[in-house]
């Protein structure tokens, strides 16, 4: 029995011997793939095919689109697999990279959306952008795709041994990547120019390998390929009655070196996949589905070829290492190089990232798009290595934005500030690290500033000082607070306002916001008009305040002007402990408010609003009393909106204002609302009720959300006044 084991054992090492010295010995078969922008997605079709005939892919190289869907074949994806991915990318999306509100830096969401037009400058020269984009949103996805092979660095041990192209901008020179950091090298050899930033690689900039050589044959017979497959997508040179403009005949210039490369490569191939693509372009990465089918068309037209070349081939063993997906990733360390004006914990307050930690890929990449949307950053690479079983260290590699300052601008009109053009000098880094100066100067009708300093800590407390001023005019009608009889009637007031902050923040996931801070507040109120002495609006009251203040604020809403997801809360606490207004005694204040959206559907969405505010001394001088009735989104004295009500038409030390919206986009940037919004103000905390209500408006709205800026008509109707109002107000609010 012992000797009929050993016999088998013995043949089935002789077989096993005999498999392994076949398949070393076997033809090799290499596949190439051109570059073509989205006909690339036919690229799959045709790997799908060429597999589905029984040939085992022994080499794959490409360029641009190529190295791309190459490069992730060569990773382990299977052509299933790749076909899912095509389906799930926005490839729009990730070339222009819109940043998604949620990620926005906290300090960005309350002072930066307020602008229409930017101009960065570096010493105070003007500079223009290389490219559309920077390319970090193509770098994120494809880093999270390569992530089971971020520590091989050598192509030929890949699943599939690989080779890309690049062209050297500086040389234009042909560069052969056969190794390097993976996601970073397809990216390089898919740079467009000027759509994608070129990308640095050991100290070289590299765009698009198709400028050079779109159909690396030679590269891919150089690794040991006997037969050449190559999938070519490429229209070659326009007929002369195609060329009917100076467009037509430059991009025929352009390509003529390209299509000659190409031709003289195509030589060596011994099996061509040709999809019919002249109807695409380049960017038309929105007919995924057809794109792909005409790979999938074209592998069927030459299935016998390749089935002779799969019985050439003669392969045993097909199979391909399945690839390795993880969710999780334990990080033991952090090491970030290429750090001038940040520090690291910048970095990981960011990421959202306190090391050692168990972590999500997703959440990682959440992470570097944040760390992006600081605007801090040109370019981010990150790189998992395994330092030993089971711990791995995070590698981040990125280009600060050499831009420090910038110049912009807004514009704005409403019924209460009027005509304002905003100018902002921003910079970072200026004085410390981690810190941006933002400073705003409004002329107009009426003349204020708003200056931020903030040192952004990371997950330490970040510190913060503001310095900003309102002024404006309005009438007031004294009416609301005197006998209807009396003489006075609407009387011409003159608000002022000076506010220095300081302040200590800290924030969590760019979303919610806890600090605390002191405040010096300036008012000056006054009229020029002669009326008799009152306490809700005297003739004149002029005086500082000292404030020490803690707050908690929230902001994850989708859009800041027409939101129809998300929540914003605003809640502080504040202890009045000095004053040289007549009447002053210290006091304290508590207020809050909510703002939340739901989505009701994809068009109709339905938004609450709450808004509360008491002293806890009923002794409150004029300049800290609650008044509300107009439309301003601005944030000054105590003021709070109320549809349906003129400007200053109630006043008191106590208010509860609640609003219902009912919002339907109609178009893509339009929207409309019905909306409702009680209120009771009043000096007597125990008079707030919420359906006893004193104030109630109705109305409607069309909004615009335009590129500059919000533009809103509301008509609404108040009971109270038994009058109709028409609001308006153009552009972001500041």
């Amino acid at each position: 029995m012992r000797r009929f084991i050993a016999l088998l054992l013995f043949i089935s090492s002789l077989s096993f011997a005999q498999e392994v010295k076949n398949d070393s010995t076997r033809l090799k078969v290499g596949v190439v793939l051109s570059g073509g922008g989205a006909k690339g997605y036919a690229h799959v079709g045709a790997l799908k095919k060429i597999e589905e005939a029984g040939i085992k892919i022994d080499y794959i190289g490409g360029t641009s689109m190529g190295a791309i869907i190459g490069g992730l074949y060569a990773a382990g994806y299977t052509p299933d697999e790749l076909e899912k991915i095509m389906h799930q990318l926005d490839i729009s999306s990730l070339i222009t990279q819109n940043k998604d509100r949620a990620e926005i830096p906290f300090f960005e969401k309350a002072y930066k959306e307020k602008y229409i037009l930017e101009l960065p400058f570096d010493k105070f020269r003007l500079t223009i952008p290389n490219a559309i984009s920077k390319g970090q949103g193509p770098l994120d996805l494809l880093t999270y795709l390569f992530r089971p092979v971020h520590d091989i660095d050598d192509f030929n041990k890949l699943p599939t041994p690989f080779v890309c192209i690049g062209t050297d901008i500086e040389t234009g020179e042909e560069k052969v990547f056969r190794s390097g950091f993976l996601p970073r090298v397809v990216l390089a050899s898919g740079a467009y120019p000027t759509m994608l930033d070129p990308v640095t690689i050991d100290g070289r900039m590299y765009v698009d390998g198709g400028v050079v050589n779109n159909f690396p044959v030679k590269e891919v017979k150089e690794m040991g390929a006997d037969i050449i497959i190559g999938v070519e997508l490429g229209d070659g040179l326009q007929k002369r009655d195609e060329l009917n403009s100076a467009i037509d005949i430059l991009s025929q210039i352009m390509t003529m070196s390209i299509v000659k490369k190409t031709n003289e490569q195509m030589k060596m191939v011994d099996l061509l996949i040709k999809p019919q693509l002249k109807e695409y372009a380049v960017t038309s990465f929105e007919d995924v589905d057809s794109i792909y089918k005409k790979g999938l068309i074209a592998g069927d037209k030459v299935s016998d070829q390749l089935k002779e070349i799969a019985k050439k081939q003669n392969a045993v063993n097909k199979t391909r290492n399945e690839i390795k997906l993880d969710d999780y990733v334990l990080v033991k360390d952090i090491k970030v190089d290429g750090l001038k004006n940040y520090n690291e914990n910048y970095i990981e307050g960011k990421l959202g990232i306190r090391t050692p930690e168990l972590i999500r890929y997703d959440d990682l990449k959440n992470g570097i798009s944040k760390l992006y949307a600081s605007g801090n950053f040109n370019n981010i690479t990150y790189k998992i290595s395994e330092l030993d079983e089971n711990e791995n260290i995070l590698t981040l590699n990125v280009q600060e934005n050499k831009t420090k300052q910038s110049i912009r601008f807004g514009l704005h009109y409403d019924d209460l500030f009027k005509t304002g053009l905003l100018l902002n000098f921003t910079s970072k880094n200026l004085f410390l690290k981690n810190s941006i100066l933002s400073a705003d100067v409004v002329v107009g009708d009426y003349a204020r500033y708003n200056v931020n300093f903030f040192i952004d800590n990371g997950y330490y407390p970040s510190i913060g000082f503001n310095s900003f001023s309102h002024y404006f005019d309005k009438e007031i009608d004294l009416r609301n607070f005197f006998q209807q009889d009396n003489i006075y009637k609407k009387v011409n007031y003159n608000f002022r306002e000076y506010i220095n902050q300081l302040y200590i923040q800290s924030t969590l996931k760019e979303k919610y916001a806890i600090g605390i801070g002191l405040e010096h507040q300036y008012t000056k109120v006054f009229t020029n008009n002669y009326i008799q002495a009152n306490d809700d609006f005297p003739a004149k009251t002029e005086g500082y305040y000292w404030k020490a203040y803690g707050y908690i604020k929230a902001d994850n809403r989708n859009n800041a002007n027409f939101a129809r997801s998300g929540l914003k809360f605003d809640g502080t606490f504040k202890y009045i402990f000095d004053s040289n207004v007549n009447g002053f005694e210290n006091n304290y204040l508590l207020e809050s408010s909510l703002e939340a959206n739901f989505p009701l559907n994809n068009f109709i969405s339905y938004r609450f609003t709450a808004n509360f505010g008491t002293f806890f001394n009923d002794n409150v001088t004029m300049p800290q009393k609650y008044f509300l009735g107009g439309y301003v989104e601005q944030d000054f004295f105590n003021y709070s909106k109320f549809y349906g009500l003129p400007f200053g038409s109630a006043i008191g030390d106590n208010q509860l204002i609640f609003g219902s919206h009912l919002q339907a986009r109609i178009l893509k940037n339009h929207y409309t609302s019905l909306f409702m919004n009680i209120a009771n103000i009043t000096d007597r905390f125990e008079q707030l009720s919420l359906t006893d209500y004193k104030y109630l408006g109705y109305g409607v709205t069309y909004g615009y959300d335009s590129p500059l800026g919000p533009l809103n008509f509301i008509w609404s109707y108040s009971p109270y006044t038994k009058k109709g109002l028409f609001n308006l107000s153009l552009g972001y609010w500041f």
